[in-house]
Formats: C-alpha cells, structure tokens, sequence
C-alpha cells in the first residue's frame, strides 16, 4: 500500500540510517555517527519516523532544548530527574548506570560505545543526597500511577521532585496505565494528551528538556496488544509535536523474544548472567532484553542532550523526512506521505469552507476554519483517525470519500477505506463563544490485524 497524493515518493530509506540494533547487532543508531555537511542548520520541525527506537536529534531538536533549557537558568546541568510508573521506579532502569562506586553490584558493558563514557562522568558527580540522578529514588515515580498522578497534589509528585533535584532534564515515562484509565482505550487518549501535556509544559516552563519514552508491548490482553502501537503513535506525536527527544519502547522490544517482557506480559525483561540481573551489559546478549536496550537508548539520548544542549556541539542527525506539502485547503490539501502519520497544525488562519458535513453528522456548527488533508490508498485499508487538542480549542475529525462526509467524529474514528482518493479534515467546532479554533495534532494509525473496532 502507498499513501499521499498519486505519485507521492515513499521516503523508506531512513530505515537504513536510522533502525536500532535489534538483538544486538552493530549499533546502527549510535548518535556518534558522522554529521552530513548540512546536518546543523535547522529547516523547520522534524518529522519522527514511526519505525526507528529513537527519534531523530536534529537541529530543530537541538534547538528546541536549548530553548527549553534557556527558561531556567538556575537548574543543574549535572542533574536529571524520572518520572513514571513501574518501569521508572524499577531499580533496572538505569541504578546500574550510578558506577560501581554507588552500585557495585552492577557490570557495565558499552561494548565499545567509549564516546558515552563523558555522560556517565558527567551526571554521576550530580548527587542528590548521597545519590547520582540514574540511582536516586524519586518522588515523581510510583507503581500503577498516570500522568494524572505526577501533576495531583500540593506539591505534587512532579513538583517535589523538581525541588528535591533541580534538574536540567527529565525522563518522562507513562503509557500503559493510562491506557486503562478510561471506558475504552480510544476514550483514555484524550485525557492522556491533556494531562501529558500539562505534566511537560511544567517541565519546559522550569527549564527542564523532558525526554519521552513510550510504553512496552502487551501482551496481558490481547485487546490492549492491538492498541499499543496507536498508543505509540500519539505518544511519539506528542514529542514530534514539541521537538523533544523520544524513545519508543514498542519499537525496541516489538522484535525481542516475547517482546522483551516477562511472563505478566507488562513488564521488560533484564538479561541475567551468573544469576544476576544485568540491565547495563550491551553487547549483543545483553540488548535481547528490554532493560539492556532501554537503558542504552535512554543514555544514548542523554549523551546527545548533553553534548547538543550543555556543550554547543551540533546536531548529530539530519531530518530523515521531508516536511509534510501542502497548505490544509481544497486547493492545496496537506499531503498524507505515509501511514502512520503525524502531524501538528493549527486550524487559526486555515480556511472556513465547510460549514457542515451533510450526511455524517447532526447538525453542528463546523463554520470554524479547517485544515484540509488528502490521502490516497492504493488498496483498502482499516484505520484510525484521531485530532487530539488541549483545554480551549475543540476541533473534529471527518472523512470525505469522493467528496462526501462518510463519518465524523469529535476525537477519534476508525473505518476501512476502499482504494483510491480521501480528504481528512479537521474542524473547529463553533459554539455560542465563537469558533473554538487552535492546536492539534492528526494521527492516522493502521489498524492491527483482527482489530474489532476497525
């Protein structure tokens, strides 16, 4: 299947470049590799590809950190916090890190990535009560907890463990739980997107550069299993959105035997040697297993912030992708290239053609300005369409097949579309305040395989 206007390029040669190492093979995500000449100069936001571990760290990334960073001058550049549920509070997730002198019970194989040997010295000498930042238990992490919970309270976790360690940079980890937060799993998105949102937007507004990472497989129910890559998918829009570094753990364990989890089917797996738990040996026996990779990703996302933030050193990766085409009208629709596919807008300033959608709705008032989104199938294709926005802007998600609404929705849809020509748009809806015209984010995600809801 191809998708994007007829003719549109398929631009899969970033999978070469930028895929991880799997099991273990050569590190072909290493952020040390070799700058293309022009590898430094910013051209807009950048696109994440939805099949690599790690997001691109590119010169839009890099400035945006810096940005980031520049808001909040009296933090420590030696500190990072975590945030999360059971997989940040598991002493796996990077305590092995801390160096013998903090956890002597740990190996620590590079297997030959020395250039991370500068980040490790660097963080371990920002202790926090006896603590480095990779051992330190924090405030803003507990087992079976969402995003919710990390901004609830006076203080709330998230604020005291900001006060607790000043940090210049975070691991913000959640996902799973949220999933269960809600009814269903398309109806916990929203409140995801919203509270993920505020959860970062306190970050960013005390200077500190969130790293994101997505959620793991699930295989405990198979419901859950189809809706995790969606999942992905909003988590990874949610960082692409913002510019922030981002780790997808679905990515990374997808190819690992039983997708890297334990028998509960929610929780990574962590290499053992001599029977001990090894989560920092990444060699390939080591990076079979979801702590080992996940540890490596996450400092090798650390070593990029650090070098790009703290030392001024340039962006190790080029945009992989080319920027989305088009300007969102009838005439000059956005150009879905790809599936899955992101992308962030505003409906502020798009045009205000569609009143109403005859056919697919009751009678709202869409008289809002729209942007406009074509997509077109080579073959039929079962997806899901999701236009996620924050508190004050309320924009809905239709579907037009040659030229009529065959479904509308205030968040998300899913529907097989037959072969051929689609337009996606999304609308500001209007209410007697006026047109709740704004921010928002498009994801359109394949379906899994046997999905009922598709």
């Amino acid at each position: 299947m191809t998708v994007g206007a007829p003719g549109a390029l398929a631009l899969v040669a970033l999978i070469g470049a930028c895929d991880g190492d799997g099991a273990g093979g050569p590190d072909a995500t290493s952020l040390d590799a070799g700058l293309p000449p022009d590898a430094s100069v910013a051209t807009g936001p950048t696109r994440y590809p939805a099949d690599v571990e790690t997001a691109p760290v590119t010169a839009a990334v890099v400035a945006r950190m810096r940005a980031i960073a520049a808001a909040g001058p009296g933090q420590r550049d030696d500190v990072f916090m975590k945030v999360g549920a059971s997989g940040t509070v598991s002493t796996r997730f990077l305590y092995c890190l801390a160096g013998a002198a903090h956890q002597p019970a740990y190996a620590i194989d590079l297997a030959g990535r020395d250039a991370l040997v500068a980040t490790l010295d660097h963080f371990r000498t920002g202790l926090i009560g006896g603590a480095t930042p990779f051992d330190r238990a924090t405030l803003a992490a507990e087992v079976g907890r969402t995003a919710a919970w990390a901004i609830t309270g006076a203080p709330s976790p998230l604020t005291a463990e900001l006060a607790a360690t000043t940090p210049r940079f975070a691991f913000v980890n959640y996902g799973t739980n949220d999933m269960n937060a809600a009814a269903s799993y398309g109806a916990a998105l929203g409140p995801f997107w919203e509270r993920m949102g505020t959860l970062l937007d306190q970050l960013e507004a005390a200077g500190v550069v969130p790293i994101l990472t997505g959620l793991n497989p699930r295989d405990d129910d198979p419901a859950a299993a189809r809706w995790v890559p969606t999942w992905d998918s909003v988590t990874r829009a949610l960082a692409e959105a913002r510019q922030l570094p981002y780790l997808s753990l679905w990515v990374a364990s997808a190819p690992l035997a039983d997708h890297g989890l334990l028998a509960d089917g929610l929780h990574g797996n962590v290499y053992v040697a001599g029977g001990r738990a090894e989560p920092c040996v990444f060699t390939p026996a080591g990076l079979a297993f979801n702590y080992d990779v996940r540890n490596l990703r996450s400092l090798e996302l650390l070593d990029a912030a650090r070098r790009t933030v703290l030392a001024g050193e340039p962006a190790p990766t080029a945009p992989p992708l080319a920027a989305v085409v088009g300007a969102g009208t009838d005439a000059a629709p956005l150009i879905v290239d790809r599936l899955p596919f992101t992308h962030s807008g505003d409906t502020v300033g798009g045009q205000a053609t569609h009143a109403g959608y005859a056919g697919c709705d009751q009678g709202q008032d869409e008289a809002g300005p729209e942007r406009v989104y074509a997509l077109h199938l080579d073959a039929p294709a079962a997806l899901r369409v999701i236009a996620l926005d924050r508190a004050g802007v309320d924009v809905d998600v239709h579907v037009l097949t040659d030229g009529a609404c065959v479904e509308r929705a205030d968040r998300l849809l899913d529907r097989t579309l037959p072969a051929g020509d689609h337009r996606i748009v999304v609308d500001s809806f209007v209410t007697a305040a006026g047109a709740q015209a704004g921010a928002y984010t498009l994801v359109i995600q394949p379906c899994a395989a046997g999905d009922p809801d598709c």
